[in-house]
């Protein structure tokens, strides 16, 4: 599944509006046994210390837990791992439009079981006697 950027209207964040709309994903992905979420997220304190730190050095400090970024870090603890930073992501001062992409991936998804093939049913042998067919009697005999 692919997400982008889930916003929370002011008034309400805090309340746990945005962890329920991550928790239904994840839950939709489980359902439909998807292998997981690849989605963007912003860098939001990113541009506050823009001056001491590169955008890379700030996202190492954030996975390592040394630092908080308020959008970032929620999405860690929700079990997303960043997999590439994404420069111009989007027009945002707090990011100074430095974004990543991150990825969740299903404990439980279930790889699909191979689908026969014409090939795989028209290679059976049907003239062939079974193993056993000497020892099987006929009933009543």
């Amino acid at each position: 599944m692919y997400g982008v950027e889930t916003f929370v209207h002011p008034e309400f964040q805090g309340s746990g509006v945005g962890g329920r709309l991550m928790q239904a994903r994840a839950d939709l992905v489980r359902r439909l046994n998807l292998r997981g979420i690849i989605a963007g997220s912003l860098i939001a304190g990113y541009g506050a210390v823009a001056e001491q730190m590169t955008a890379e050095q700030y996202v190492q400090a954030v996975v390592a837990g040394a630092r908080f970024d308020p959008n970032l870090s929620k999405q860690l603890s929700k079990g997303f791992k960043v997999r590439n930073l994404i420069p111009q992501y989007t027009d945002d001062l707090r990011s100074l439009n430095w974004g990543v992409a991150i990825l969740w991936e299903n404990p439980d998804y279930q790889p699909p079981q191979p689908v026969k093939t014409a090939d795989d049913i028209l290679s059976v042998d049907f003239g062939a006697a079974p193993p056993d067919a000497g020892s099987v009697s006929a009933a009543g005999s």
